[in-house]
This record gives C-alpha cells, sequence and structure tokens, in this order.
C-alpha cells in the first residue's frame, strides 16, 4: 500500500499538468502565424545606438546585448532585394520595426505596442522566422532599424539573431526553400522528439495496464513515461524549423516552455521516488516547493499577468537550487546503499548536472537550445532501454528456474508440514488435553481450539502463494508457543518485543524459524531455556529477531541435520524471491542462536 506523502507526490504533479493543460489551451485560442521561406543570406553594415546619440560601429566584436535595451541599427545592406521579394530575419522575442530612407516599411506587433505603450500580448512574442515585403531596396539605400526587447533577461543574444538571420527570398506562400533549408537542423530532433512521444504512450499504456492488475511498478513507470513524454514535446517544439510545422507562434513558445518545466519536475517527482530515508525527505520538500512555483508562474502566465517567457527567470533561478540538492541526494544515496538503483540514481545526477550547464547557456545556440539535457537524455534512455532489455532476458531465464524449483518447493513445503506435524508433538498435545480434560475442562476446551486452528493454518501454508501480515503470522506463532508451553511448563519461557507490526512477509517464514528455536535449541537444554521474538522498524527495513538460550551448534555442520536445512533454505529463497529480504543465522555452541530477518520497506510484492 502506498504511503501518504506518495499519494502527494501524485496530486502535486497532477494539479501541474492541469495546469499546464489550462495554460496551453488558453493561450492558443489567438491568431495564426504565417510561414516564410527562400533563404540568401544578407549582411547588415554600419553603426549602432542605445541612446540615438552616441554612435559606435557595428562589428562582430561589438558589444550588442538585448539586455542593454531598446537599440537603433543604421547602415546598409550589402546586397539588393528586389521590389516584390521579401526580407527575411529570426525574431527572438524582440520587436522590430524599420525605414529605409526615412520611410517605414515594417512595424511588427510586438515594436508597435511598446510605441503605444500597451502591455505586450502573450499571442504577439516568441521566437519565429518571419518577413516583410520589399519595395525595392538597394545596397546604397539608408535602413534604419529599431530593435525593442520587452525582456528583461533571457534574450541576450536576440540582436545578433536577428542580424545573423537576415537573408532575401521570393513570395513566403509561394516557395519553401528556407524550410527546406532549416530542415536540415530542426528534423533530428523532431524525429527524436516523435520516437520519444511514441514510447512514452507505450509506456503510459503499461503503467495503465500494471494499475488494473495490481502490479506495483506502474506508479514510477508512469512517472518515467512522462519524463520522456515532455522530453519529445520539448525536442519538437524547440526544432528551429517548428514555425513551419505549427504556424501558430504562442502554442509554439507556450508548449516549448511547458514541456521544459514539466519534464524537470517530473525528473525530480522520480527521484523522490527512488531515494529513501532522510535524502527522500529532503527532495521531497524540495520538489513540492519547485512544483508550487510552477503552478505560480503557470497561473500568472495564462492569466495575463506575464508573458511565460518572462518567467523563465524565476523558473531557472529555483532549478539553480533544486537540482544541485537532488544531485547531492542521489550522490549519498548511491554512496549508501550501493548497486540498488544504482542506474536511476547515476541518470538523476547525470540530468541535474545537464539541465545545470543548459541554464548556463553551454551548448546553446541559434540552431537548438538545451542540448546538454537532451544529449545527455538520449544516451540514458539508450542506456535505460538496454537494461531494460537485459532485464527482460534475465526474468525469462529466472522464470525458468522458478518453475524449476517450484517442484522442488512444494517438496519441501510438504516436509515442512510433515516435520511440524511430528507424531511425538501430536502425541505429547493431546495427551496434556486429556489430562486436562478431568482437572480443567475450560482450560483443555481452550488447548483443543488452538489446538485446530494450529492444524488449520500449517495445512493452509501449503497452498499460500502471497505476502501475508506479520499479525498474522505472529497470530500462528503465539498459537503454537502457546501449545509448547503447555507441554514443557517451566523449561519453555518466552519473550516477545513488537514494536512493529505493520508490514507484510511470506507465509510461514518466522514459524519455522521459532520451531526450530524450540525443538533443536531450547528442549535439547537441561534446564530449558529463553525464547525471544523481537520486530524493530528501520529507516530502510523492518527487522525481526528470533533469539534462544537453547544449546546452540556448529554453523558449519547445520546443513548436516537434512530436516534443519530444508526448512531454513526454503525460507531464505522465499524471502529473497518475494521480498527480496534476506536471512542471517549465527549460533554459538553451548550458548545459544540467533536468527534475523530483514525485510526491505520498498520493494514490489511477488507471488511464488
Amino acid at each position: 500500500m502506498k504511503s501518504r506523502k506518495t499519494y502527494i507526490n501524485y496530486l502535486a504533479l497532477a494539479v501541474l499538468l492541469l495546469l499546464a493543460a489550462v495554460c496551453l489551451l488558453s493561450v492558443s485560442l489567438n491568431n495564426n502565424q504565417a510561414a516564410l521561406s527562400m533563404p540568401i543570406p544578407l549582411t547588415f553594415s554600419g553603426e549602432y545606438s542605445y541612446d540615438g546619440e552616441n554612435w559606435l560601429p557595428l562589428s562582430e566584436e561589438a558589444e550588442l546585448s538585448a539586455l542593454r535595451g531598446s537599440v537603433i541599427l543604421r547602415g546598409h545592406l550589402d546586397g539588393e532585394i528586389p521590389e516584390g521579394a521579401y526580407l527575411y530575419y529570426y525574431r527572438n522575442h524582440i520587436g522590430v520595426s524599420m525605414y529605409i530612407n526615412g520611410e517605414q516599411c515594417a512595424l511588427d506587433p510586438v515594436s508597435q505596442c511598446l510605441s503605444m505603450g500597451i502591455d505586450l500580448m502573450s499571442s504577439m512574442c516568441g521566437k519565429e522566422w518571419t518577413s516583410i515585403y520589399s519595395p525595392g531596396i538597394q545596397p546604397e539605400d539608408e535602413l534604419e532599424i529599431f530593435l525593442y526587447n520587452p525582456h528583461d533577461h533571457g534574450n541576450a543574444a536576440a540582436y545578433r539573431d536577428f542580424l545573423n538571420t537576415l537573408c532575401c527570398g521570393p513570395n513566403p506562400e509561394k516557395t519553401g526553400l528556407l524550410q527546406r533549408n532549416l530542415e536540415t537542423y530542426g528534423q533530428p530532433f523532431r524525429i527524436a522528439g516523435e520516437l520519444f512521444i511514441v514510447m512514452a504512450m507505450i509506456l503510459l499504456g503499461t503503467a495503465m495496464a500494471s494499475v488494473f492488475f495490481r502490479i506495483t511498478i506502474g506508479g514510477r513507470l508512469f512517472i518515467m513515461a512522462l519524463i520522456i513524454l515532455f522530453a519529445g514535446g520539448f525536442f519538437i517544439f524547440d526544432a528551429i524549423d517548428v514555425c513551419f510545422l505549427i504556424d501558430l507562434l504562442v502554442l509554439n513558445t507556450y508548449a516549448r516552455q511547458l514541456c521544459m518545466m514539466l519534464a524537470v519536475s517530473c525528473l525530480g517527482f522520480y527521484l523522490c521516488d527512488v531515494l529513501t530515508g532522510k535524502m527522500q525527505k529532503a527532495a521531497r520538500a524540495a520538489v513540492l516547493l519547485s512544483a508550487l512555483l510552477n503552478a505560480v508562474l503557470i497561473v500568472s502566465s495564462f492569466t495575463g499577468a506575464a508573458v511565460i517567457y518572462d518567467t523563465y527567470i524565476y523558473w531557472a533561478v529555483s532549478q539553480w537550487l533544486l537540482c544541485p540538492l537532488l544531485a547531492v541526494c542521489c550522490i549519498f544515496q548511491l554512496c549508501r546503499t550501493g548497486k540498488k538503483n544504482a542506474l536511476a540514481l547515476v541518470s538523476g545526477i547525470l540530468m541535474c548536472t545537464a539541465i545545470l550547464l543548459d541554464i548556463a547557456g553551454v551548448g546553446s545556440s541559434i540552431l537548438s537550445h538545451g542540448n546538454c539535457s537532451k544529449g545527455m537524455f538520449c544516451i540514458l534512455f539508450v542506456v535505460h532501454i538496454a537494461a531494460a532489455a537485459k532485464g527482460i532476458a534475465d526474468d525469462y531465464r529466472a522464470s525458468v528456474q522458478v518453475q524449476k524449483l517450484e517442484k522442488e518447493l512444494q517438496e519441501s513445503r510438504i516436509s515442512i508440514m510433515l516435520s511440524q506435524l511430528r507424531p511425538h508433538f501430536l502425541f505429547n498435545v493431546l495427551n496434556s488435553i486429556y489430562y486436562l480434560c478431568g482437572k480443567e475442562p475450560e482450560t483443555a476446551r481452550k488447548m483443543i481450539d488452538k489446538f485446530s486452528s494450529y492444524l488449520r493454518n500449517n495445512l493452509a501454508s501449503l497452498d499460500q502463494k502471497t505476502m501475508i501480515p506479520f499479525s498474522r503470522e505472529f497470530d500462528h506463532i503465539q498459537t503454537y508457543l502457546e501449545l509448547e508451553k503447555l507441554r514443557f511448563e517451566e523449561e519453555l519461557t518466552i519473550v516477545y518485543d513488537i514494536q512493529e507490526d505493520g508490514f507484510s512477509l511470506p507465509a510461514m517464514t518466522v514459524q519455522p524459524l521459532v520451531e526450530n528455536a524450540v525443538k533443536h535449541g531450547i528442549t535439547k537444554k537441561r534446564g530449558g531455556g529463553v525464547l525471544a521474538l523481537a520486530t524493530r522498524e528501520e529507516s530502510e527495513n523492518y527487522v525481526i529477531t528470533i533469539t534462544d538460550t537453547g544449546v546452540g551448534f556448529d554453523p558449519e555442520h547445520y546443513m548436516d541435520d537434512g530436516e534443519v536445512h530444508i526448512g531454513i533454505e526454503n525460507v531464505r529463497q522465499r524471502l529473497e524471491h518475494m521480498a527480496n529480504g534476506t536471512l542471517k543465522i549465527t549460533s554459538i555452541p553451548g550458548e545459544g542462536t540467533a536468527a534475523v530477518i530483514i525485510i526491505p520497506k520498498k520493494e514490489d510484492i511477488h507471488a511464488w
């Protein structure tokens, strides 16, 4: 059964997904934007000014940053744009207005809003290739270009992007040459994104099926599928030529940003499910706070309080805090647990590092952003697919081995049951009950009830193939020990220290060890001894301890007793297969024996 904290994670993720869907739907009800066409590169030379008074030469070394405010460019193009042709450029969240020999020839919606003091609408700003009609521009014509940046961060290279993408071409409605030229750069990312989305759909279907069949792996698989889904969306919407395929600018802009935010959020929730103990608590608190911030940013975007591009800086700052924390938690967990969940933890460390590199702008260009995360995600995707294929092969081999062991296991179950129903035990119990019938009929009646319950539970254990609550196993143990107490009286002292009983374990796991302690330990020692049964909860495990002060044995020769060996090996195999648990037995001849069962908390429940 999942903990309440796990359901809080899923609830937070569901709210985040709902808000993202509402945001994308609401902002998509805006104007469509046109696509463009043909590339013949042009170079603009001249000078620039931020205040219209101080002019500086425009060169490759010029500090032309969009973060310094609006800029005026004055100069000439190195080629002719005939009348009827078009001037194309890449607009990266900026406004553009243009004058030819003092006459205005271009004024886009962003520039118009800013010049009129109107708040920028979400449908106007984004990344796109656009064009203006040429009235006939000659190299000697003087051009004045006003570039406006309505943002305070995020697009420092936007003016350079504009200058580096100036080109001439025919009517965008009659040619697709520019689209085909850019397709060379965008198509690989789109194909990868489409592949990821298809794989995500398959995994989502598998996760839903696992929920239907009550397989506990479904929750983690569902979050992994969402990571792949949103990563695939980011691959597609970040492609340089996406504006040709989807002509709704606001959809492209918002979908890209939301896919990025949601993919990282899902990664955080996935790592929370992998981490344990204090590392899990710290990571969960940070991820939930980040999810809350994301929800606020999304709501502010579709309510008109802010354009989603302007929320990037707040998201980036939160990731500068969240990703290092998640990486550190994964490193500590990896050092503590070794190979357990090693692939998931290492993947988390690498992805968090790649995200931080992308936020710092490492490897980004006008053709593609988030390249560190994209590259790392593709590598890890292949690694996880290979690991899954290996796991399937291992599971197949294990299933063959399980079929071979099932027959042996059934025989060992029967052997255990027969050993538990040994004749001298039955005779002594029945004889004691017979004796009590004359002196203490009420006690005899109670003992008959307990004895019948004991027999019934032993028979039921033959067909029990799933985990049972410890409380049920403990009831059976108490019944058995009460019967043995009736036989051995003062020679058998029983001590219980049950600190935790809210967990499950394979049926007949503790019972055979208790019976071995009584039969082969305490009853063979002169004067008897003490049997103690204790349970406790640790940060990652449940621990069951069975100790006795009997005769003990030499651990190197305990396998000489075939009956004892079958029972202990049966317990060990079922613990390992059904609960990924372990059994450790230590004994000192003449002093006693201790058996320790360790059952991890976060393990799948298997059938045997």
